[in-house]
């Protein structure tokens, strides 16, 4: 039997009352956290519109929808099907290109895990779109506390997506369908016996099942909670037994003190969530900028071909991101070598850079075999706990190099609500209705109270 922490009971207690506490219009009445839930969840739909481009979520769109049933929601392709299914589309779709938001205090996608079911969900249920907004931060909240209270050990050896997502989507579903902090945990400990063990390298090797992790997740979601309601119920230590004995990850017991003693009057966690700019795995972003800063630096002007090594000091995070043949985009987007090499190529971050064009150019693969990591030390504490440098040799013998101790989406390097807003645009440019809808539904409250299916519908036709 799983050693149940001090606290556990406490823990789980403070989080269904903090839940319980919930007011859906004392909550969006909080204008900062009322904007920050609606960047989140266009910040994750515009994500889904770059996902719906590549050939193989099209194909899945047309497994997942069917032409002659009327559906429950809508996938970002613009089919309709089962609420889960379309919630999986649009999750595969959302983290595609790594381009969703994320969550800094600890590995997680609270967005990812959240935003597609409980979008399914209340477009299946004609909800508002201030449903979606409240369902989105009890999720996010409750997917966070557990990646917070069974930390990953470093390296990664379980993918996040995997393990994590059955829970956000749990919660988020849960919450709309009850309002009940004791239901949302009751599904959330179904959820947890749902987890799945995707393994991280599969990321690494460019393996593409991991881009469907988060929608298989999406699917268990929306199961645990049909079990849950039918009596299939799981146990209060249940993910202690999935997270600390079976996956073998430690229990943070400041965390379950910390919750137990604040979490009434502690800010909601989607607050601590982060926006993208980079399509590539968030572990490589402060490379990404230091390669980026030699590039228009003092490699200006300099042939790739004079470029004799390439060092890259990282941090633990990054350590497995070492494959220098990438074969799919996947596979570019987490490994550190390409993107370095990418960027040091190009001069340019823009998404088609980490794209499948680069990944065959003859100038980059070069660059990929010259490129060797290595640990930085000593790694600095938070937020500066995801340094990179640097340091490019030239045929000639004479170095340059550059640290960047955190990457711009960082704690300490926030994205402005207008930068997010102006990556949104760009990113929907093919769908003219999105951004003005976006802009809109970040600066106030006039849209609350519209159907989600009426603005989901817009925002997503071409």
């Amino acid at each position: 039997m799983t050693a149940v922490p001090a606290g556990w009971d406490a823990w789980r207690e403070r989080l269904v009352e903090r839940i319980d506490a919930l007011d859906p219009a004392t909550l969006l009445a909080d204008e900062r956290l009322r904007s920050k839930a609606a960047l989140v969840v266009m910040d994750d739909l515009a994500a889904m519109v770059v996902g719906a481009t590549h050939p193989e979520v099209v194909e899945l769109g047309r497994a997942f929808t069917s032409p002659g049933s009327p559906g429950e929601a809508t996938t970002v392709l613009g089919g309709r099907g089962p609420r889960d299914r379309t919630a999986a589309l649009n999750a595969t779709a959302c983290g595609w290109d790594e381009l969703d938001e994320g969550y800094r205090p600890a590995t997680c996608h609270g967005g990812l895990y959240t935003v597609p079911a409980a979008a399914a969900e209340a477009e299946a249920t004609g909800r508002s779109v201030a449903d979606v907004l409240a369902a989105v931060v009890v999720g996010y909240e409750v997917v966070t506390a557990f990646a917070r209270l069974f930390p990953a050990p470093r390296p990664l050896v379980l993918h996040p997506h995997a393990t994590l997502s059955p829970i956000g989507a749990a919660a988020a579903v849960a919450w709309l369908r009850t309002g009940s902090g004791a239901a949302v945990m009751a599904a959330v400990d179904v959820a947890s016996t749902l987890s799945m063990s995707g393994p991280f390298s599969h990321a690494v090797s460019g393996a593409q099942v991991r881009n469907a992790w988060a929608g298989a997740g999406a699917v268990l979601g929306f199961l645990a909670v049909d079990l849950s309601a039918a009596g299939l119920g799981g146990e209060p230590t249940g993910a202690l037994d999935v997270f600390a004995a079976g996956y073998g990850h430690a229990v943070d017991e400041d965390e379950v003190a910390r919750l137990g003693e604040d979490a009434p009057d502690r800010p909601w966690a989607i607050l601590d969530g982060y926006h993208k700019v980079y399509a590539a795995c968030q572990y490589t972003h402060s490379a990404l900028e230091a390669s980026l800063e030699l590039a228009h630096g003092e490699l200006a002007g300099t042939d790739a071909q004079d470029i004799a090594e390439v060092v890259v000091e990282t941090h633990p995070l990054a350590y497995s991101l070492d494959n220098t043949t990438p074969v799919t985009t996947l596979a570019g987007k987490f490994s550190l070598p390409h993107v370095v090499s990418t960027v040091l190529a190009t001069g340019r971050t823009g998404p088609d850079v980490f794209g499948e064009a680069l990944l065959h150019d003859r100038t980059v693969a070069r660059l990929r075999g010259l490129v060797r990591l290595e640990a930085f030390e000593p790694l600095p504490e938070a937020p500066h706990d995801r340094p990179a440098r640097v340091r490019v040799t030239r045929t000639d013998g004479t170095t340059s190099e550059v640290v960047v101790l955190s990457a711009v989406g960082g704690p300490d390097r926030p994205l402005e609500e207008d930068q997010v807003l102006a990556k949104i645009s760009d990113l929907t440019a093919a769908t003219p209705a999105f951004a003005p809808l976006a802009r809109a539904l970040v600066a106030g409250r006039e849209l609350d109270e519209r159907s989600w299916h009426a603005v989901v519908t817009e925002a997503w036709r071409r």
